[in-house]
């Protein structure tokens, strides 16, 4: 039956929505996958400062933040990484200033 796990554990929380994210070791894929379905164009990782730039389409950017910045959070949360999220045209326009 599909999704019998994920109910039996929606209905332990007593109806609590709940979010699934498909583990990497490697950072920047799973943080690809904490954004999703919001489809990630490149990532800058910066462990030094832990942080983590985020460029995605367009169209993508509300996607990505999510209602009043729930999905960013939440992303930023399981990676313990400060995270901007960029729309391909900001980076196009900031490397047109350079």
């Amino acid at each position: 039956m599909r999704g019998s796990r994920v109910q039996a554990v929606v209905n332990e929380l007593q109806g609590e929505k709940i979010d699934i994210v498909m583990w990497s070791e490697n950072q920047a894929t799973f943080l690809a996958n904490a954004l999703a379905p919001a489809e990630v164009s490149k990532i800058f990782l910066y462990e030094e400062k832990n942080k983590v730039e985020v460029v995605i389409p367009n169209e993508q950017l509300s996607l990505a933040i999510g209602r009043k910045g729930q999905n960013v959070k939440l992303a930023s949360s399981l990676t313990n990484l400060e995270i901007d999220i960029l729309t391909e045209e900001k980076i196009a326009s900031l490397y047109a200033k350079m």
